[in-house]
């Protein structure tokens, strides 16, 4: 899910939780952790485009396991409206991305990602990294007035890193 759908879920679940405890900066917090728990893709992007090691997944906040230790947390030891909120959103963010993105079931387990060395070809069968690429940018608002722009000056740079990085792992694999 993008930017857009993970900002009107965090709002709508922000109006809720604000209201449900009386704490307006719970609801702030659940629309800040929903919408900015993206920001570890930056990681990811970083090793794809940036250092060319297209054949790991980190996503390093979206995991189940962070959610189940927020909910126990919360049910047992401790309680306040912020960290309510910040469960909450967590646990909306992990939720719609794991049905959005349809990845391999278990992708969203940070225990299944470091069992699987976060190797895309287990966390996300027959997606590479041109397919975050040609997807991402589609996702962001004004896509319409943004999409020109992106294709004239963006789209050439990341084609290149594409290419250089398809190239390099073709050399590197051993032959049949």
């Amino acid at each position: 899910m993008g930017p857009i759908g993970h900002t009107a879920i965090s709002g709508a679940l922000g109006v809720g939780v604000g209201a449900a405890t009386g704490s307006p900066a719970a609801g702030v917090t659940a629309l800040g952790v929903g919408v900015l728990m993206d920001v570890d893709h930056l990681f990811d992007f970083y090793q794809w485009y940036i250092r060319g090691k297209g054949n790991r997944i980190y996503l390093l906040l979206h995991a189940w396991e962070y959610s189940a230790i927020g909910v126990i947390a919360l049910l047992v030891a401790f309680y306040h409206p912020i960290f309510l909120a910040l469960v909450l959103a967590h646990v909306a963010h992990v939720t719609t991305d794991h049905f959005h993105n349809r990845l391999a079931p278990w992708a969203y387990f940070m225990s299944y990602r470091i069992a699987k060395n976060f190797d895309t070809a287990y966390i996300s069968p027959g997606r590479t990294v041109i397919y975050s690429y040609q997807t991402w940018y589609k996702l962001l608002p004004f896509k319409s007035r943004l999409s020109p722009w992106f294709k004239r000056r963006i789209e050439p740079w990341f084609a290149l890193r594409v290419e250089q990085i398809s190239l390099r792992d073709a050399d590197t694999r051993e032959p049949d």
